[in-house]
Order: structure tokens, then sequence, then C-alpha cells
């Protein structure tokens, strides 16, 4: 009979226990609701470029690699056919076992090695005032604001899927060899870039459109012309 009691205490207390842990206990936090169309269209319009004037021409130039590299040149050049770095060799043999050989081609842009000049199609090396220009656009363009909205936060395009590069801004060193380099597909809003240590600015929505447009006011064409023009 005793046991009997003590058990029901137990339960008691148990119950007792479970039931002040479920009363204090902390009630789950809202679903979270994907951003609206508006929530969009507000981020959209922080996106777009706006010109800040923050960085005055000396500033910019202390930028990497713009501070390493006094030789700075815009090219144009033809994308590598990509069904000329496959080559078919039959064997003679069952045609399940005919052997694929990838033939390796060389990168136009490679670091520390010259620039094939004849695989060029435009090319414009960059004089002071022209480079004051560019270091303009590529650091006092930015995003109309960079505040958080309903705690989405503002992030670069990945632009488009494909990626064709036609375009791009070569850094030369004292040796004419390459030290860095930003390739560019303006028509896939897409570039890539030869280190992670290159700051380059904010790419606001309207930045590829304003390089573009400066590669082709210092006369490179091929890669820079819209349809519409």
């Amino acid at each position: 009979m005793r046991i009997i009691k003590l058990t029901l205490i137990f339960c008691l207390l148990c119950f007792t226990c479970f039931a002040q842990k479920k009363k204090h206990a902390t009630p789950a936090p809202p679903p979270i609701e994907p951003p609206s169309e508006a929530d969009y269209t507000v981020l959209e319009k922080r996106m777009a470029c706006l010109y800040r004037n923050k960085y005055s021409s000396i500033e910019r130039l202390k930028f990497f690699p713009f501070n390493q590299n006094k030789t700075v040149m815009l090219i144009s050049f033809e994308p590598p056919d990509i069904s000329a770095e496959i080559i078919y060799k039959d064997t003679f043999k069952d045609t399940i076992n005919t052997e694929v050989k990838n033939e390796v081609h060389d990168a136009l842009l490679q670091k520390k090695q010259k620039l094939d000049l004849k695989r060029l199609k435009e090319k414009k090396v960059l004089s002071a005032l022209e480079l004051n220009k560019l270091t303009d656009i590529l650091y006092n363009f930015s995003y109309t604001s960079t505040k958080s909205y309903k705690g989405l936060l503002i992030a670069e395009s990945d632009g488009y899927s494909c990626y064709e590069p036609r375009n791009g801004i070569v850094f030369l060193d004292e040796n004419g060899l390459i030290a860095e380099y930003i390739e560019i597909c303006f028509e896939c809003h897409r570039r890539r870039e030869s280190s992670e240590k290159m700051n380059i600015g904010k790419f606001c929505t309207e930045k590829y459109d304003l390089i573009r447009k400066y590669f082709r006011n210092n006369g490179i064409k091929y890669g820079t012309t819209k349809l519409t023009e």
C-alpha cells in the first residue's frame, strides 16, 4: 500500500512539472512568408545604379589591381569554337570503343604570359584620362541603397546562364606579361576575374551597360553592340 501511494505521488509530481513546462513553453514563430512582387520591385529600385562621387581619382587608383599595374588595355576577341576542342579518333575497332581525345588550347587570358595580339580583334591601351574615366565608372557608380528591406538584402545578379566572353580588361606588368584581367560577356551580364583580391566596385543593375558604352567610346566595337543600336 505504501508503494502504491509513493507511485501516485511521483506521478502527480511528474504531471505537475510537465504542466508547468507546457505552460511556459516558447510559442513557435510564425511561418516566414515569401517576398511579394511589391517587395521585389523595391529591391530592384535599390539595385539601380546611382552616381555617388565617393572616391577621388587618386583614391580610385589605390584599389587593386590599379595600384599594381600602370598599363591597362581594353580588348575584344572571338570566343573559342567549342566543337574545335574535341577530336574524334577512329581506331577502326568497335564503335563503342572509339577513343575521344580532348585537344588542349592555350587560354587567351592567362596570368604571367604574353598576350597573344594575333588573337585579338581590337585593342586599346588606356591613357591616364581614359583610365580615370574607367575607375570613375567602376567605383563611383553603386547601388541606390544597400539598406535591408523587411529583412531582405540586395545582392548582385548572377546574370544569364550563357557565357560567351568577347571582351576584357587586361592589366600588364612592367615586363608586358598579364598580371590580372577581367573577362566580360556583356550579352550575358557575366564576368570572370583573375583574382579574388580584385576590387572592381559594386555591379549595380546598369553597371555592365555603362562599361559596355565605355568600351564603344574607346573604339572597341566587337562584343559591345546591341541589336537596337
